[in-house]
């Protein structure tokens, strides 16, 4: 079957062409709605039952490696390797989109087939951002015409819990008539029973072990039932854990009826053969398989509640681990913390206080790293030109340093000098880690913390803002689920690489 041009493409299902081409490294991402962009995508995929769109085969296994190895060339974060990520994905009938969501204002890649599809393999989505995600989550709907109305709540959760990657299907789970002998009347199309597809491939590679375990929300539907929960939440074993039953607690606080499987209670719905949870739960990750009915998979207000209600599971206390980041040998995160809760509330009468002339988060979040270890560096002469040198870090008495000045300017001059690497997941700060917020249109910071806790109720921030000590991280992410969320941990205590 050939593949469209993606001329064609935009006139089948109505998605606008990228601005990136191959060989263009100074392109922009396509600015678009990404849940609608989601939804016109499926209408060009194969919805029937049957038809045998869906093609499996003996090159299947090279062809899978060879897409997996293109998006991880392509996740690098470089517009070059964006163009030979796009020039092996063509081969295989796929294309690489870059896009910026019109609402959440972040920036992804899509790996989508060609329209109409030569192997109906499906969409993937990863996250292609600066900023920090908020837990390391992954959206996954294996069933997208069989259980209807599951890519448009997954496409919601992965935009607004802020997820790492989103996985779609490319075709209806029953429409290849051949079927599994190890698994009784399932079919090779469908992807929650498949070992050897590029779905579970792309479930395998882009999801991560414990520690830093991904969290899985698969996406489910089943008609309703007499003495079933709207909602039936299993994490493939007869042992649901506490983060499935925090969950399963939010829902029905927030009026959707749910449940749990136990081992006993909805066994037909525990997803135990499931090829995605036995993975996750292999690798130590939390696996969230979803069953729902069609009065919550229609439903705006319950996709609100549904969303709503993982936040409140996934933020109670710690959904990762602390980052695999080195700190800077010669940084002490307790040494700095500690100097934080000495002076969250009362400001170190040592140092000006610029409270009243913008705020003094910056500054104070300054002084914490100093106590921890950060070396000072002034130029022999300041002028406007040298206080902005990433290799000067400095206070002078009645002064203030270009790095001390503002939130933003702290940010760029910590990634400027190389003292600072990002967290990739608030879930995943520790103590002596600097967090900040800002307005993800124009990403200029606008607040900084650091954490001084670690506690039940996840990280604790300080900051002078109102003279704050020890405030989850969470509340503070519920508070601004608008902005844009950075986190940074120091790897080095003076400027590197040396600059002259």
């Amino acid at each position: 079957m050939a593949a469209l041009t993606l001329v064609a493409l935009v006139a089948l299902v109505g998605l606008q062409a990228p601005a990136y081409a191959a060989g263009v490294p100074d392109r922009v991402a396509t600015r678009l709605d990404l849940a609608t962009y989601v939804v016109n995508y499926m209408k060009g995929m194969p919805s029937t039952e049957d038809t045998n769109q869906f093609r499996w085969d003996a090159e299947s296994p090279a062809e899978v490696a060879e897409i997996i190895r293109a998006m991880r060339i392509a996740n690098q974060g470089e517009a070059s390797t964006r163009g030979e990520a796009e020039a092996i994905l063509q081969r295989y009938g796929y294309n690489l989109d870059w896009i910026e969501d019109s609402a959440s204002e972040r920036n992804y890649l899509v790996v989508r087939e060609s329209v109409p599809c030569q192997r109906c393999w499906g969409m993937y989505i990863l996250r292609y951002d600066t900023s920090s995600a908020h837990v390391n989550l992954a959206v996954e709907v294996p069933h997208p015409f069989h259980d209807e109305n599951t890519p448009e709540l997954g496409i919601k959760i992965f935009r607004d819990v802020d997820a790492k990657m989103f996985a779609m299907a490319g075709t209806h789970r029953y429409n290849s008539t051949q079927t599994r002998p190890e698994y009784e009347n399932s079919r090779v199309s469908d992807m929650a029973r498949s070992y050897e597809s590029l779905f579970h491939k792309v479930h395998t590679n882009f999801t991560t072990s414990a520690p830093n375990a991904t969290h899985v929300v698969q996406l489910h539907g089943f008609e309703k039932r007499a003495d079933y929960p709207d909602v039936v939440l299993s994490n493939g074993t007869p042992e649901p854990g506490m983060r499935l039953a925090s969950f399963s607690k939010a829902l029905n606080a927030k009026g959707v009826k749910a449940g749990v499987f136990d081992g006993v209670h909805y066994a037909d719905l525990g997803a135990t053969i499931n090829p995605q949870g036995k993975h996750t739960n292999g690798k130590g990750g939390f696996f969230y398989h979803m069953e729902m009915t069609p009065g919550v998979r229609y439903s705006s207000s319950q996709h609100t509640a549904v969303i709503n209600a993982l936040k409140d599971a996934m933020f109670t206390g710690r959904p990762g681990e602390v980052a695999d980041i080195p700190y800077a040998p010669g940084y002490d995160p307790d040494a700095a913390a500690a100097y934080a809760v000495k002076y969250a509330k009362t400001a170190n009468p040592a140092y000006k206080d610029f409270t009243n002339l913008g705020g003094d988060c910056t500054n104070f979040v300054s002084q914490a790293l100093l106590a921890g270890g950060w070396k000072m560096s002034a130029p022999l002469v300041v002028t406007s030109l040298t206080s902005r040198e990433p290799q000067f870090w400095y206070n002078r008495v009645g002064e203030t340093s270009w790095t001390w000045s503002g939130a933003n300017n702290w940010a760029q001059f910590a990634k400027d000098s190389g003292r600072v690497e990002k967290v990739r997941y608030l879930s995943d700060v520790g103590i002596g880690d600097v967090v900040q917020f800002a307005n993800p249109a124009d990403r200029n910071k606008d607040h900084t913390m650091i954490v001084t806790g670690l506690s039940e109720q996840g990280p604790l921030m300080s900051f002078h803002t109102n003279n704050t000590l020890d405030e989850p991280l969470w509340d503070i992410v519920n508070r601004h689920r608008d902005l844009a969320f950075y986190a940074w941990r120091v790897v080095n205590t003076t400027a590197t690489p040396p600059l002259n």
